[in-house]
């Protein structure tokens, strides 16, 4: 593959104006305060006019921008106090901002039909009136209080978990030399280390270790739920409810997805068995599964996963390959490792600057490339948002099952695009195999945390669970999801993965299965649609301005509260596993 020249580390000179200083950024942010405050004392003498909103929806841009590179920072060299100062600064004026615009809704339920009429008709910007009005009837300002006060609770917890992690120490094996490493480092020995007896080594070591610490995790998580479940007495509403209006989805669509996937279950879990014969084993545990693909060597170099990405794009749509290309050359991603930095990546997006920023570890292998090709998806997708003025944050309206269809989007057309380019028939054969276990990843790994988290905030609503009822309601759930194939599951899955302790994001889990089997769907319909491109970038579009499940009927005309479309995508899956079998 043809060498592309890209840098390793990301620019953020150019955001917000801070050049990376940190005292900039806290300047920054104080003039946000400042500015909030003086909307709220204007706010209390004046007329509610359409300056003032206009004024509170910049400021919310400016906030969340200002969230986005707090996360960028987090994986950079900073005193871990000043970042948890920098975020409890940050939650603090988030929750401000909402009170306020709040106030802007109490305000307008105290109008007088005529005066409604005649403020209405004093606003140019029409969607600031339908947003006010959302809620205002039936959610009593005790009620918002409550929220607000529960997503600033919410958000000092997840810190707290956030710190309790990056504070664990390890026993690793770098180099025949065992010394103690950080949480990120021994999980991702655990799972990409070159040599088995060293992975076996860190896996060990790491429960171990979260073992030790499993009743603090336990109780930060027992408070979240508890506190999430409080508020949703408080409003009369099921601990799901809130969850399928953030993502735009009906509990009948949710229900046929994962029926659809149970109905499966066999021929998915035929993969599980065909692994466990090539070691001569009945059955492999979750371990085996997850390190597999380590025992084949392909090295990826960072340009070339960038160029494979981009070539990967062109038949599909043009401007994603320019897109990608841009990015990368812009020094909108960090490649370099850094002990500093979490398992996985992210992408932290910017969009009144029409920017986006790409952190991941990348480490050479299929899965780094993978993971890179996932995160310029979603970059793709915050680049299609409009900048429309709003007084709600991106937390209230940004849909994750609409987030994780482009990222999975992305990386399952570069996937494909390498196997189709590979000549090595082992080699096929092993990227084959490792994409098949992602696709069981979504399907069954995220199926068992959605159980998990569905069981626990059901048997949480009769009190805290020790740490020990958490860890066994999480291998049942996942030996249901794996269809009891596996000889052993994952240990403290439940402490491991931070998706479960995201204040603003509660079941963060079944959106990826979600977004999984829908970007397989539209990338077969981009094989035989001609304007699938266009009808993709305005899907994108689009995003929070009506529910997904709405939008996806709008735009490609499928119902997903019907079994056929996720039928259909599923078959791709066992399709692969069949084209694997026929390799042995």
């Amino acid at each position: 593959m043809e060498s592309f020249i890209t840098p390793t580390r990301w620019n953020l000179n150019n955001l917000l104006q801070c050049d990376s200083d940190l005292e900039k950024f806290k300047n920054y942010i104080s003039c946000i305060k400042a500015n909030l405050l003086e909307i709220e004392e204007c706010e209390k003498l004046n007329p509610l006019n359409e300056s003032g909103l206009n004024a509170i929806s910049q400021i919310i841009k400016q906030l969340e921008s200002a969230e986005s590179f707090y996360y960028c920072l987090t994986t950079e060299d900073v005193e871990p106090s000043l970042l948890t100062s920098l975020y409890t600064n940050i939650s603090m004026l988030k929750s401000q901002a909402r009170f306020i615009v709040s106030n802007f809704q109490e305000r307008i339920g105290n109008m007088s039909e005529k005066q409604f009429s005649v403020w209405s008709n004093s606003i140019n910007q029409k969607v600031f009136i339908e947003e006010l009005l959302m809620d205002t009837q039936r959610t009593s300002k005790e009620e918002k209080i409550i929220s607000n006060f529960a997503r600033e609770t919410l958000g000092n917890l997840e810190e707290i978990y956030v710190q309790a992690r990056n504070n664990l120490k390890v026993k690793g094996n770098i180099d025949k030399d065992v010394k103690e490493i950080s949480f990120a480092e021994a999980s991702s020995l655990a799972l990409s280390h070159p040599e088995q007896t060293n992975r076996r080594f860190a896996f060990r070591e790491l429960n171990q270790t979260l073992k030790t610490q499993a009743e603090v995790f336990a109780s930060v998580y027992n408070s979240m739920v508890g506190l999430r479940l409080k508020e949703n007495m408080v409003k009369n509403t099921d601990y799901l409810d809130d969850s399928l209006r953030l993502n735009g989805i009906s509990k009948r669509a949710l229900h046929t997805m994962w029926d659809t996937v149970d109905t499966n279950i066999h021929s998915l879990s035929r993969y599980l068995k065909i692994k466990a014969g090539e070691v001569g084993k009945e059955r492999i545990s979750w371990h085996e599964l997850m390190t597999s693909s380590q025992e084949v060597s392909n090295e990826i170099t960072y340009s070339q996963a960038s160029k494979g990405i981009i070539d990967s794009l062109v038949d599909i749509d043009t401007n994603m390959s320019e897109f990608v290309k841009g990015a990368i050359a812009k020094g909108w991603v960090d490649s370099e490792q850094r002990k500093t930095k979490p398992p996985g990546g992210f992408c932290a997006p910017f969009i009144p600057e029409g920017e986006s920023r790409i952190s991941l570890n990348y480490d050479n292998s299929i899965d780094s490339a993978r993971r890179l090709a996932h995160e310029l998806g979603h970059a793709w997708h915050f680049k299609q948002m409009k900048n429309v003025p709003s007084l709600f944050f991106s937390d209230d309206t940004f849909e994750m099952t609409m987030a994780e269809t482009s990222s999975i989007f992305f990386e399952t057309a570069y996937i494909d695009y390498v196997i189709q380019n590979t000549d090595d028939t082992s080699l096929k054969k092993a990227i084959l195999g490792a994409k098949i276990e992602r696709s069981l990843n979504y399907l069954m790994s995220i199926r068992g945390a959605f159980l998990f988290e569905d069981k626990f905030y059901g048997n949480r609503k009769k009190g805290p669970l020790d740490a020990n009822q958490v860890e066994e309601l999480s291998l049942q759930c996942q030996e249901k999801a794996y269809g009891y194939s596996l000889s052993e599951y994952e240990p403290f899955v439940w402490i491991k993965y931070v998706q479960f302790y995201q204040a603003n994001i509660p079941f963060y889990n079944y959106p990826y299965s979600f977004g999984f089997l829908l970007s397989i769907g539209l990338l077969n319909l981009a094989k035989r649609d001609k304007q699938f491109d266009q009808k993709f970038q305005w899907f994108l579009s689009e995003t929070g301005l009506m529910p997904l499940e709405q939008l996806i009927h709008k735009h490609f005309n499928i119902e997903i509260s019907k079994p056929d479309f996720w039928q259909q995508s599923i078959q791709s899956v066992v399709e692969d596993i069949e084209e694997y079998n026929k390799t042995l």
